[in-house]
């Protein structure tokens, strides 16, 4: 679930169906994020997602279909990274530009999610540990 959760952070907010949200998960929704603006749904394959502003910032929150709260994400810029995430970056990605920077949490455990591009190909790495990043996915651009 983590992994699919975090490559859904770098794809394409508009993918899924707005819906109707079911009680239990706007209710819930309401009372963590009370401050939330501008709130729009979308139902995934398994989960619900909001899309909401809170303090100037965007945010993501997921629900499972059993309404039970799964984690939350939000864009960041890259000086927002730990140091040792962002030396790795510059380290063995230097020749890339970052598209998407996303930290997350999801049972209380953070991560990130870089989106990395150059002429050739889009990387998608990881990071749960702070500390190393992970290829989740290689794209070659045509």
């Amino acid at each position: 679930m983590l992994t699919a959760l975090a490559l859904t952070f770098t794809a394409s907010f508009a993918n899924g169906v707005s819906t109707e949200i079911p009680n239990n998960i706007s209710t819930d929704f309401s009372r963590h994020f009370t401050d939330a603006k501008n709130v729009s749904w979308v139902k995934e394959d398994s989960y619900y997602k909001a899309s909401f502003d809170l303090e100037g910032s965007e945010f993501f929150a997921y629900y499972g279909s059993d309404a039970s709260f799964i984690g939350i994400a939000h864009s960041i810029l890259s000086d927002k990274l730990p140091i040792m995430l962002q030396a790795g970056l510059k380290k063995g990605y230097s020749g890339y530009w970052i598209t998407d920077l996303y930290e997350y949490s999801v049972k209380h455990e953070p991560g990130y999610v870089a989106t990395l591009e150059n002429a050739d190909q889009t990387i998608v790495l990881k990071s749960n540990d702070l500390s190393t990043w992970h290829v989740e996915k290689k794209i070659k651009k045509d």
